[in-house]
């Protein structure tokens, strides 16, 4: 089953695929005209693939937030496994905190309306949602 990070106001919906996000770690965009970013994470397991958790298979998962910190936009990357801003090298963890660097202990503001889910739960409430595809 397809999950995605889902996100709606009243003029947008739109779908990110784990599947997607997982392949690049890290994903800027704009919706309503405010900078956000997403961040994925290996390791979550699936609750409803098998009768034990510990044997289900990893599914991932996925946070979007505010790409804004004290009025300035920042921008992220993905390096290795390792999230980290462009403008001052700070790592961040899923949860969006800076977890070393110039920026420690800021936390990003999550991006409310926006939760994980199934594509086919998601799509029968939201059938206007936007797929996101990654321009290469």
């Amino acid at each position: 089953m397809t999950r995605v990070l889902g996100y709606f106001s009243y003029r947008t919906a739109i779908a990110y695929p784990l599947a997607e996000i997982a392949k690049v770690g890290v994903i800027e965009d704009t919706i309503d005209r405010k900078p956000v970013v997403i961040f994925y994470a290996p390791g979550q397991l699936s609750a409803l693939d098998k009768r034990l958790i510990a044997d289900s298979k990893e599914v991932g998962s996925a946070a979007m937030f505010s790409a804004v910190v004290n009025g300035r936009q920042l921008t992220f990357d993905d390096y290795n496994g390792v999230i980290s801003d462009n403008q001052t090298r700070s790592q961040w963890d899923v949860f969006g905190r800076a977890i070393n660097g110039e920026l420690m202990g800021t936390q990003l503001r999550p991006v409310l309306r926006s939760n994980v889910h199934f594509w086919f739960a998601w799509a029968a409430f939201k059938p206007e949602t936007k797929v996101y595809e990654r321009s290469t």
